[in-house]
């Protein structure tokens, strides 16, 4: 039997996912709908089968670091900036999420990271097994603090950036406050601190992560009276080089441009 029309993709979804059961996702319509259409898209970009068996796993982290790499994707598509290539090879033996057009300059090579809020665990907390129970239970914040997340996650993907293309890492996380809720604070803090109050100096005041041209910050979320919306804000590295720049026109429409409702 095929699958055409998303509704009956989402359906085969939620029968055949080994992780029913272990959280509330869908919790709302909103993100049932939304699934509908990240499976649309993915399927249109023939790549529905290179997903599925992550979107699937009995692991809900797997399946939300699925769903995010397409939600970003579905969102600079639907902002100008369609997908030229999935899993485009990056330095040495890496390879990147996906790339996107972004003339005049060469496609932007993408690098998606999605840490969890189990990162935010206590090692007592982990022993305890609050990793395997739901994210909210009463009011929770995490033990580590945001700007050190997004410093974290610019040092694992910084070795498959090459030094001759844009290069962007997209922060898509699910910690107990993702970061993009905090504003511009934590990029702030981890990009463009001068001294080292925080440890070291900001990522962006040296030549060390010349090769990264920014830094995304996203989110999606379910607001009251308006559905579902991705927030995205984007910092860019004025330490880049000249070839990593990122274009005018990509950078005009996020600065621009922070929240987009796609359902």
């Amino acid at each position: 039997m095929g699958y055409h029309s998303e509704a009956l993709l989402s359906e085969r979804l939620l029968r055949e996912a080994g992780w029913a059961g272990k959280d509330a996702y869908p919790a709302h319509q909103e993100f049932l709908v939304e699934l509908e259409g990240l499976l649309g898209f993915v399927q249109a970009h023939n790549r529905l089968n290179s997903f599925w068996p992550r979107l699937t796993s009995a692991r809900p982290q797997e399946r939300d670091d699925a769903v995010q790499e397409i939600r970003v994707a579905r969102f600079l598509t639907a902002n100008g900036f369609p997908v030229a290539q999935w899993e485009p090879p990056g330095k040495g033996r890496f390879i990147g999420e996906f790339s996107v057009h972004a003339p005049p300059s060469k496609p932007v090579f993408l690098e998606v990271k999605s840490p969890g809020w189990q990162g935010q665990l206590s090692q007592e907390e982990r022993d305890a097994g609050r990793a395997q129970q739901e994210k909210y239970q009463g009011i929770e914040g995490g033990a580590d603090d945001p700007w050190r997340a997004i410093r974290m996650s610019i040092r694992k993907a910084y070795p498959k950036f090459h030094s001759d293309q844009p290069n962007l890492l997209v922060i898509a996380d699910d910690r107990f406050m993702p970061l993009a809720t905090w504003g511009d604070l934590p990029a702030e803090q981890a990009l463009f601190i001068r001294g080292t109050a925080l440890e070291e100096v900001g990522y962006f005041t040296t030549r060390e992560f010349e090769n990264l041209s920014g830094v995304g910050l996203f989110k999606a979320e379910s607001v009251v009276g308006q559905g579902l919306n991705y927030t995205f804000f984007l910092y860019t590295n004025p330490m880049a080089r000249a070839e990593t720049v990122l274009p005018d026109a990509f950078i005009a429409a996020f600065v621009r441009k922070r929240v987009a409702n796609l359902t």
